[in-house]
């Protein structure tokens, strides 16, 4: 099936009170920087630390230890040396496969109650590099999915919020190749970047700085409100930023061009006028492609571009002989079963 484009008159909106009711779900998956291999927390499936041979379909379980043996884990990202961070247990876990001691307790997740959406810059020699950084609440109680915090490398140092001005649920962030922060707020694709702050005595690391680039957001409303959708995932990867939307039993995934620089940033300058964001929406808009819809589910979704060849990653629906699909699209045609998760 060919990609379709979609129309120009796309209408959405971004319910806010309705989105904030959604759970969060973690950035469950990411490529290897030569694109061989898939890193996957799929906790949601029943499942927990793996890696994907792209080539064979070969799932290879990390190497657990026992006391995070029952943790369903949902959340990992890269790190600056290939290693694997991951959410579990109320901490940050690293796991780097052939070491002597493959799983190692990082640093704990507090104030942090519930962390999800764990990213971590990996670009060398900015203020940001090797942060880690997480969504979530200080509260267990608390009614919105979370803002963001971050957490400087080495020492003691705990997770410090950072201020994020009228946006209540920033979420699914993740860093492009060259250090361009893409995240989810409200249902949809912004971009921004986080300005750190520079009073070492302050008790915030930064300010998130963004703004919406894509309301891909789909809502309507009948009798089964069977196509209302919202974004989940980012993955950015070449010229492409690649989007999960997620709705009641439903999954889709569109691919959106990345504008040529951030529209708003710590480094641009001057807020964007209503012109200048309005043209950066319709362009989106008018370029996006739809890759897959109609699937019930879409889990460790992740992409990324090795020499100008594109490759998508996703779990798909189960069939009735088989468990879930692992799912490999290469941007152009359908995208092709590479092998299937267990049967539960």
């Amino acid at each position: 099936m060919s990609i379709s484009r979609l129309p120009v008159l796309f209408v959405s909106a971004s319910l806010a009170l309705t989105l904030s009711l959604q759970p969060s779900r973690g950035n469950e998956a990411f490529f290897s920087k030569d694109g061989q291999t898939v890193t996957a927390a799929l906790g949601d499936r029943g499942f927990g630390l793996m890696q994907v041979d792209v080539a064979t379909g070969k799932i290879t379980p990390a190497p657990l230890p026992a006391e995070l043996k029952d943790e369903s884990i949902n959340s990992v990202a890269a790190g600056s040396e290939g290693e694997v961070l991951f959410l579990a247990k109320s901490g940050v876990w690293v796991w780097t496969p052939g070491a002597a001691t493959p799983v190692k307790h990082v640093c704990a997740t507090a104030p942090v109650v519930d962390a999800a959406d764990l990213f971590v810059c990996t670009v060398p020699g900015t203020p940001l590099t090797d942060c880690l950084f997480i969504s979530g609440n200080e509260a267990a109680d608390a009614t919105s999915r979370g803002v963001l915090y971050g957490r400087k490398p080495g020492g003691k140092h705990p997770f410090l919020s950072i201020f994020c001005r009228r946006v209540g649920d920033a979420t699914g962030g993740v860093f492009s190749s060259d250090g361009r922060l893409f995240f989810v707020t409200n249902g949809d694709v912004w971009e921004g970047g986080i300005q750190a702050d520079d009073d070492a005595g302050t008790e915030r690391l930064g300010t998130l700085v963004g703004a919406r680039i894509a309301p891909l957001g789909i809502m309507n409303t009948d009798e089964a409100n069977a196509g209302s959708m919202w974004v989940q995932h980012v993955a950015p990867a070449g010229k492409w930023i690649y989007a999960q939307l997620r709705g009641h039993n439903m999954a889709s995934i569109l691919r959106i061009p990345m504008p040529a620089k951030a529209l708003y940033s710590p480094t641009s300058g001057d807020s964007p006028s209503t012109q200048d964001q309005l043209a950066v929406m319709s362009h989106s808009l008018n370029k996006t492609e739809v890759v897959t819809e109609d699937s019930e589910h879409v889990d460790g979704f992740c992409a990324t571009e090795v020499d100008g060849k594109t490759r998508l990653f996703f779990c798909g629906d189960a069939d009735e002989d088989k468990g879930a699909a692992l799912m490999l699209w290469e941007g152009a045609g359908k995208p092709r079963v590479i092998g299937h998760l267990p049967k539960e």
